[in-house]
């Protein structure tokens, strides 16, 4: 399911709340959705933003959401911003032209 997501399924979650199980429950809320695509890449990044400290270390991490249900996503800290730290979640795929389907890279 995950390599069909794109930065419109995200879209509508904006300002809503993740929670990262394996790590005691913290919440992340998902603050932006940043789409870089073109005729031949589908680029995006997925932002949250969570507690300062502890942070969380690059890694993949399952999180729930009520609406979009269970998702294990690699991501890292971008660093600190305003007292919370940020995370970014990368997604890349080719877009296949001859069979109007995405592959993921």
């Amino acid at each position: 399911m995950l390599e069909q997501l794109g930065s419109k399924d995200f879209l509508p979650h904006l300002h809503t709340i993740f929670t990262v199980e394996s790590a005691g429950n913290t919440e992340l809320e998902m603050i932006e959705v940043s789409d870089q695509s073109n005729q031949h890449v589908e680029q995006f990044s997925v932002y949250f933003a969570g507690p300062a400290s502890p942070w969380l270390q690059q890694d993949s991490y399952t999180l729930q959401h009520p609406q979009m249900g269970t998702l294990t996503l690699f991501m890292g800290p971008k660093g600190p911003t305003g007292g919370r730290m940020i995370y970014e979640v990368g997604f890349s795929r080719l877009i296949d032209r001859a069979s109007s389907s995405s592959i993921v890279v």
